[in-house]
């Protein structure tokens, strides 16, 4: 797969965003180039807490397009499961890594290069697509949640109605045969499928 966001050559712009969830501050250290540097944006923020009100599991699921860490981060200390946090922008990654050092959990962090080498099955994957990369790059991420979820795994992907909801919402129903919308809040929906 073509990677739809990869580092640049500009200068650093380092910063430090708070998240407050279940009585912890989790403090990520963000980036110029990196998506939602100021705030963990309220689609994350929604995804985050809709996992870790519905989903009951263990063992590691994956983070795809991790970003500097908020979503694989948080589910994995709250749920006590292992992140496998995929990310293809490389300065995004390191400060993954550094995010998950600070929260004092253990994590991996791969490329997506590394990641579509492997052959990792997990039970749980969730995502907050680039929509910015265009229809292609969401639908095989969709694709790829199907192929690497174990059998009654489950995806969880936050998606605004203005960026397609609907349509996606049909490409999970076709590819895993149910989607169901968990939340809908401000605009933004949370659909699951289960394999």
């Amino acid at each position: 797969m073509s990677h739809y966001y990869t580092t640049d050559d500009t200068p650093h712009e380092y910063g430090e965003t708070t998240f407050d969830f279940n009585d912890y501050t989790y403090r990520f250290k963000t980036d110029r180039g990196v998506f939602s540097k100021n705030n963990v944006d309220y689609g994350s923020a929604l995804l985050i807490k809709t996992v870790v009100d519905t989903y009951q599991g263990d063992g590691s699921f994956i983070d795809m397009g991790a970003g500097y860490g908020p979503i694989g981060i948080i589910i994995g200390r709250e749920l006590g499961m292992h992140p496998i946090m995929v990310e293809v922008n490389k300065d995004a990654a390191d400060l993954a890594d550094e995010n998950a050092k600070r929260a004092g959990i253990s994590v991996e962090v791969m490329s997506r290069h590394d990641f579509d080498e492997s052959n990792i099955d997990t039970s749980l994957y969730v995502t907050n697509p680039p929509f910015r990369a265009g229809k292609d790059v969401v639908l095989e991420i969709l694709r790829d949640a199907y192929e690497r979820l174990t059998l009654d795994g489950a995806i969880y992907m936050v998606v605004q109605k203005k960026q397609g909801m609907a349509s996606y919402k049909k490409y999970l129903q076709s590819t895993f045969g149910n989607v169901q919308i968990v939340v809908k809040d401000k605009g933004y929906y949370i659909l699951k499928s289960i394999k």
